[in-house]
């Protein structure tokens, strides 16, 4: 196929749109294919029975270290969707007391920005913070060839043999790992809890400053993708599923969809590792495209369960938008979208809004709707006696909802060059050390971008790695940045 052709990205989700975007703005020529109807990926919006709008499809979750997802939001002009806090806090609900305790961030350098509140927090035990303190100095300290070579060690094992008490592993360290790799620390990849600890809460003094959506996400998200690629001159094509990639003399030169074939210069693969598994396998297609489909079926998924309860009135107390719940295997986390909203988002809803993320929900994945409903009460009722009456609840279940990675993940993940054809790999699966998470998946979008604009002679992408922000994109907001909003 001629040069001429487009470099075709398949998905349309984070990691396709912030290559599609990053690539038309070093002048290539792009079409963008989603097989669903709106941009986004698994940032989605979807109907409930009985209420009135479209929400949120689960609670998501972001952080100030989240740097390239926040310049993709930057570039988008859609910065009013999220407001950040101000400074790091994390609230811990003790169940059975009714009691929150607060992490949160000090003057001090990292690793010991919280240091001071966590001798001060009551969830955790004296033995347990000091037992703390001497891995976190270890982690902060870890180099990278320590950090990967923990890869075939569960974090709990690690955890354990670093003196670690099981209070401060249940109710402070295994959390966190849940939450940002959506696996438990008896299976995850010590080298892959390192990371998200070493480069984000003990990183930085600012990089575990949550960021609170204060809008619909698909509502508003998509739409600003659409304008923003439009504007850059990416041609979108949506409600195009590609069915299989076109081959010619062992390379690939199109992509096939129900509606005829897509020359392509260049296709890059931005979709779910089960999807580029069965692209990457299908006819003529070479060794090396077979190997990668089976390090990703290697890798599989992990489960999440979203939860919406809708109240007569407020659960939390005022002025605290989320909290995480000590001992609870299910309802792990309280969000407030009702508080998070901004005022004008909140009509249609049947009442006030909570919702609760489950992360590695594999083992609940057959729980019916009535029993963890049950769930839900018992926590309410236990920590908010006085709490108001549940109006509507509802679960959705995705049962593979992110890459799993368990010990040995790290050798499986694929380098954007691997399946050779003339694919290049851009999902949230490649090999670039962050999770299956909004900013895991903008980072593999500019890598796969940076990869192909290499191979063009670009020499300023020569060697380009995610750490680095994508040149003429605006900045990561750090604290107090102008035109970000702040809470």
């Amino acid at each position: 196929m001629s040069q001429e052709s487009p470099v075709v990205v398949v998905g349309g989700g984070l990691a396709g749109s912030a290559c599609a975007l990053a690539l038309a703005g070093r002048g290539q020529r792009v079409t963008l294919i989603e097989a669903s109807a709106m941009l986004g990926g698994r940032v989605a919006s979807i109907q409930l029975p009985g209420i009135e709008r479209p929400i949120d499809n689960g609670q998501h979750v972001a952080f100030r270290i989240y740097g390239r997802f926040l310049q993709l939001l930057a570039t988008c002009e859609a910065r009013d969707i999220i407001k950040l806090q101000k400074q790091t806090k994390l609230p811990y609900l003790e169940v059975e007391k009714g009691t929150i305790s607060t992490i949160r961030s000090g003057n001090l350098p990292p690793p010991n920005h919280l240091s001071a509140s966590l001798l001060n927090v009551s969830f955790l035990k004296l033995g347990d913070k000091i037992a703390m303190q001497k891995v976190v100095k270890e982690l902060y300290k870890m180099d990278e060839n320590r950090r990967r070579g923990l890869d075939d060690t569960t974090f709990l094992d690690w955890l354990r043999n670093s003196g670690q008490t099981e209070r401060s592993i249940t109710r402070f360290w295994d959390p966190l790992v849940r939450t940002t790799l959506n696996i438990d620390s008896s299976q995850a990849s010590a080298a892959s809890a390192a990371f998200i600890f070493k480069r984000g809460l003990f990183g930085e003094a600012d990089a575990f400053d949550v960021g609170s959506f204060a809008k619909d996400l698909s509502k508003s998200l998509s739409p600003a993708l659409r304008r923003t690629l439009a504007s850059a001159g990416v041609e979108v094509q949506v409600s195009t599923p590609v069915t299989s990639l076109y081959r010619e003399a062992g390379r690939v030169t199109g992509v096939t969809t129900r509606d005829g074939m897509i020359a392509a210069s260049t296709v890059i693969l931005c979709t779910p590792s089960s999807v580029t598994a069965r692209l990457l396998t299908g006819s003529g297609a070479s060794v090396a495209s077979h190997e990668v489909a089976d390090r990703l079926a290697g890798l599989g998924n992990t489960a999440r369960i979203a939860i919406h309860a809708f109240h007569e009135g407020p659960i939390l107390p005022a002025g605290t938008h989320f909290v995480s719940c000590c001992d609870e295997p299910i309802i792990q986390t309280l969000f407030d979208r009702s508080a998070e909203l901004d005022d004008g988002e909140r009509g249609g809803l049947p009442g006030h809004w909570m919702s609760v993320l489950v992360s590695y929900a594999d083992p609940y994945l057959d729980w019916d709707d009535e029993l963890i409903q049950n769930e839900y009460e018992r926590v309410i009722e236990t920590a908010f006696p006085q709490a108001p009456g549940i109006v509507s609840f509802h679960v959705i279940r995705n049962k593979h909802a992110t890459t799993s990675l368990r010990i040995g993940a790290q050798r499986l993940r694929p380098d954007p060059l691997d399946a050779g054809e003339g694919v290049i790999l851009g999902g949230d699966w490649i090999d670039i050390d962050w999770p299956s998470t909004m900013e895991g998946a903008s980072r593999a979008g500019l890598t796969a971008a940076a990869a192909l604009l290499e191979q063009r002679g670009n020499a300023e992408f020569r060697g380009w790695k995610h750490d680095s922000e994508w040149p003429d994109w605006p900045e990561a907001p750090r604290r107090g940045a102008e035109g970000w909003r702040e809470w």
